[in-house]
């Protein structure tokens, strides 16, 4: 299988190298770094990955990137920069955050090749992972609501309904006992008033217990999902989403007290699927804590602007997870 690789930049012995030593792993375009041209290139070749080539790149043009950035985001194509360490260093200083891999010199064609194979290949294994999930998440949306349809007027869960049976079980056989007694009364005097009582508290107990509060997590990372699931079952009641659009239909059929937001995602990001929360009444008051691996100072106040009830940077630390959801909630835990 070859992978598709659109190439540009000024370096051009290692481009060379690309269209004469690497057709064997890759299919080779290129395409200047005007906005127009590698738009078009973008959308008409559909390549699994963006290679720069850097070398003594004008500022104008590697500030540029950021437009680039978004553009590659939005059809998920990743962005891989190849040059000197100067080179690289100066990149990195114009456009941060921009490329998903680097690579710096020296190096060999051999190894250009391998790294990049090898990081396509995760790429799609995780791409692989995403779409299970995705798919898997909407089988279970779908028959949630088709179980919510059939047992609507059905009651609660099963492990309330256990416990409203046993205490009305209970309750039943507290009114055996006050009819037999006042049976056995010579006088037909009612039951006392202490004895009713008892089945009036029975019957209250027999409703169904209070659920613990629930967590909804929106990251577009299955591993993520998982490990954050982890992190709270055994507190919260816990749903995953994988993108905006299943957490949004979810939330349509479903409640939630407490939202886990990944800032960026493919596609829809947190602060889109912020602004559609907040926007609809019915969900305006449910708190959201933004998830972001991002530690830029800018870009963490970009997240505060949008008034989430706080952030989580990644990694996620357990303790601090916990900390936060209990104050953001307002309850005690006992993981301590």
């Amino acid at each position: 299988m070859k992978y598709k690789v659109l190439v540009s930049g000024k370096n051009n012995p290692i481009i060379d190298d690309f269209f004469i030593q690497m057709t064997d792993a890759f299919e080779v375009l290129s395409t200047s770094t005007r906005f127009g041209d590698f738009t078009r290139h973008l959308k008409y070749f559909n390549p699994d990955a963006f290679i720069y080539c850097l070398y003594n790149e004008s500022q104008d043009t590697l500030k540029q990137m950021a437009n680039i950035k978004q553009s590659l985001t939005a059809s998920r194509t990743p962005f891989i920069l190849i040059g000197a360490k100067k080179d690289c260093d100066e990149f990195e200083k114009y456009a941060p955050e921009v490329a998903n891999m680097t690579l710096v010199k020296p190096f060999t064609t051999s190894y250009i090749q391998e790294q990049i194979v090898r990081f396509l290949n995760e790429r799609q294994r995780y791409q692989q992972a995403y779409k299970m999930e995705e798919e898997k998440q909407k089988e279970e949306v779908l028959l949630e609501e088709i179980s919510s349809s059939r047992n609507k007027k059905a009651g609660s869960d099963k492990e309330s309904l256990k416990q409203m049976l046993s205490s009305l079980e209970e309750a039943l056989t507290l009114a055996d006992e006050i009819n037999m007694e006042t049976t056995r009364k010579e006088d037909g005097e009612p039951a006392s008033e202490a004895a009713v009582e008892q089945v009036v508290a029975a019957l209250e107990a027999a409703e169904p217990a209070s659920k613990r509060k629930h967590i909804l997590i929106v990251d577009d990372d299955p591993i993520m999902l998982k490990m954050l699931k982890e992190h709270l079952h055994d507190d919260y009641d816990v749903a995953t989403a994988i993108n905006g659009k299943i957490a949004m239909k979810f939330l349509e059929n479903k409640s939630t007290d407490l939202i886990l937001l990944d800032y960026e995602m493919p596609g829809e990001n947190g602060p889109a699927v912020l602004e559609k929360i907040r926007a609809k009444k019915s969900l305006d008051g449910i708190p959201v804590v933004f998830l972001t691996g991002v530690s830029e100072r800018g870009k963490i106040q970009e997240a505060l602007a949008l008034k989430p009830q706080s952030y989580l940077l990644k990694p996620i630390d357990r303790e601090k997870l916990l900390e936060t959801i209990s104050t953001v909630l307002g309850v005690e835990e006992d993981y301590l």
